[in-house]
């Protein structure tokens, strides 16, 4: 797509909205322009062609304004390492300048009054410069310090907020296997590292390593296709480690994904590296890998025999992770909340995202515009998700709202007035009524009020003719939550899932009942995750989940009153002519739910477009059509 360029003062570009979509941006990206690339946000332009460039893109050969340019979208990976060259500009100024933005070796920027010349940027070029970027000063010689074998930075890495403990941990067990002598002459060669995409795996290695001086060379296995090359990448890293040296093996699962003759030749090739390092002092190697059971993959438990799990960020870091980034006056807890399913990557991603945005100092409102279009990559996941809208589409219903509010969202977001009278908050809650009258589509609107993680599970979804498969999909769900708490695990048509014991032929039902038990008296351990269940039979749910200290909140969700309805039809996303008389409308639905309520306005929006494809209202015959 052809741009004509204009100068602009912001420090990333900008292009018309409508543009960028038709590139395939509608949120911006980074795209490629003349002999360079520059980071575009979308923004109102007055002509839609032109796309305001920042001085050190024409510098860097984007073009001169006023000329005609080819600008396409490009995808670029965040940048571990970037060299400056010598005496070019403080690495830390850089670091704070050049954040968000591409960067390929040649690029000028001008920094504290000083040109500032790129000279070599890992893992490829171009790349996108973050928090956890490490800018460090070249030796003149345009390369990489170090390269693939250098220390880890000294700058404390965002990604590394939040995880002391794990970072004292995983240093220990280096210290163990590369400084003081091994494991009293047992073959070990390493440890895993697991946890999601974005958790900050490598940059806690390098951490530990940094810690301890040691050199990490990282195995990159993006480009690595089958076992031969495998073996060929691996033969050249041990070959090259020094004592002191870190083996740090990425990305290695998908090839354990493939079929299995390619399974099992890359597990054979993975056991050799580990055999060779296991006989090399002052070597290790560590795994990267997003599940804990790497090491049984590879049937190498005995040489990889410690594994250090990453959690999703909980709440408390989360508030870390945005004290850690932010350094404005902004509302830490709401931001924290906001964030359900996010990884620390994420978070960083928004932070720098609305930096760029940001004409002067961060907001919070700023902030959270930035997480509304941050994709949450643990919450798009089975790992939960957080709902698109809250109580502002829940019609009326004050009195639900209100104990909903006392006993979910007051403890999620300020457990210590609970503490200050010395009692523990409800920790479940059944709710019940008539079907269709909104209970899953409330317990939605409240996980988003409460910036919690989502959990919706059909009863009937984790029964299992198998034995023991039922128990297990429990425990996995309640673990999941705990992974990104505070989280909610909404269970439907929990009579399905937990009716009452020896009332059922299926054996499998008591079994599902003792487990859920056992999750919800805390004997795992739950933390900050509610549990609410949903029923239209309340009689046929096995009385002991019930009790207090368990599903204990118990609240009724009748067919909606006259004012209800009314609210629902206030904000009904069907357009209404004026001509429609809601008080009839509402005189007229008497006896309908929420959910026969919704179907009458789609059947009436059905009908007007039956009278007239291009209807865009709604008249009153068309609802009498739709009653019947």
């Amino acid at each position: 797509m052809r741009f004509v360029l204009r100068h602009t003062d912001d420090a990333i570009a900008r292009a018309d909205v409508a543009m960028l979509t038709a590139l395939g941006l509608p949120g911006g990206g980074v795209v490629s322009v003349g002999s360079t690339q520059v980071r575009v946000a979308p923004t109102d332009m007055p002509i839609p062609n032109e796309l305001a460039i920042p001085a050190y893109a024409v510098a860097n050969g984007a073009g001169n304004p006023g000329s005609t340019v080819d600008v396409t979208r490009i995808v670029v990976p965040a940048a571990t390492r970037v060299v400056i060259e010598p005496g070019s500009s403080d690495t830390a100024l850089a670091q704070r300048s050049l954040v968000s933005l591409p960067v390929a070796p040649g690029d000028h920027f001008e920094i504290g009054g000083a040109t500032v010349t790129i000279g070599a940027v890992q893992p490829a070029a171009p790349a996108i410069v973050t928090a956890a970027t490490s800018i460090v000063a070249g030796t003149g010689s345009g390369s990489m310090p170090r390269s693939e074998t250098g220390t880890a930075p000294g700058v404390p890495s965002l990604l590394v907020t939040g995880l002391e403990n794990e970072l004292e941990l995983l240093t220990g067990w280096l210290r163990l296997l590369t400084v003081d002598g091994g494991t009293n002459g047992e073959a070990v060669a390493g440890v895993t590292v697991s946890g999601p995409v974005g958790s900050g795996r490598s940059e806690l290695v390098r951490a530990a390593a940094d810690s301890l001086g040691l050199a990490v060379r990282e195995i990159d296995l993006r480009t690595v296709t089958t076992p031969d090359r495998l073996l060929a990448v691996f033969e050249r890293s041990v070959k090259a480690a020094t004592p002191g040296t870190i083996l740090f093996i990425d990305r290695l699962e998908p090839l354990l994904e493939r079929e299995a003759g390619i399974r099992h030749q890359v597990a054979a090739v993975a056991r050799w590296l580990l055999d060779t390092v296991a006989e090399t002092p002052g070597v290790a190697v560590v795994v990267a890998a997003t599940g804990p059971t790497i090491a049984a993959d590879l049937d190498a438990a005995d040489l990889l025999r410690r594994t250090l799990v990453i959690s999703a960020p909980s709440l408390e870091r989360r508030k870390a992770l945005f004290d850690a980034a932010v350094h404005d006056p902004v509302d830490i807890d709401t931001l924290a909340n906001a964030t359900a399913g996010f990884s620390a990557l994420d978070i960083s991603t928004a932070v720098l995202d609305a930096r760029a945005a940001s004409e002067g100092a961060l907001t919070t409102d700023g902030i959270l515009a930035a997480i509304r279009v941050t994709p949450a990559s643990l919450g798009t996941t089975s790992l939960g998700s957080t709902p698109s809208y809250g109580f502002e589409r829940v019609a009326n219903l004050a009195e639900t709202k209100q104990v909903l509010t006392e006993t979910v969202i007051w403890q999620l977001r300020d457990p210590d007035r609970f503490a200050r009278l010395g009692i523990e908050p409800p920790r479940g809650m059944l709710l019940y009524g008539p079907p269709g009258t909104g209970k899953t589509f409330v317990v939605r609107a409240l996980a988003k009020e409460s910036g919690a993680a989502f959990f919706a599970v059909k009863g009937a979804e984790l029964l299992d003719k198998w034995v023991g498969e039922s128990e297990r999909g429990v425990r996995e769900v309640f673990a999941r939550a705990r992974a990104v708490q505070p989280s909610i695990i909404f269970f439907d048509e929990l009579d399905a899932l937990a009716p009452v014991r020896g009332s059922s032929t299926n054996s499998v039902t008591d079994s599902v009942v003792a487990a859920l038990l056992t999750e919800l008296d805390g004997i795992s351990s739950r933390g900050t995750v509610f549990v609410i269940g949903a029923t239209n039979r309340r009689d046929l749910i096995d009385p002991a989940l019930l009790r207090p200290g368990r599903l204990e909140t118990h609240l009724l969700l009748d067919l909606p009153a006259p004012e209800s309805r009314r609210a629902f039809l206030d904000i009904t996303t069907v357009p209404l002519a004026t001509d429609v008389d809601l008080d009839d409308l509402v005189r007229r639905t008497d006896g309908m739910s929420f959910a026969d309520l919704d179907g009458l306005m789609r059947r009436a929006a059905i009908a007007a477009m039956r009278d007239d494809p291009h209807a865009s209202l709604v008249h009153p015959h068309h609802i009498d059509a739709a009653l019947g």
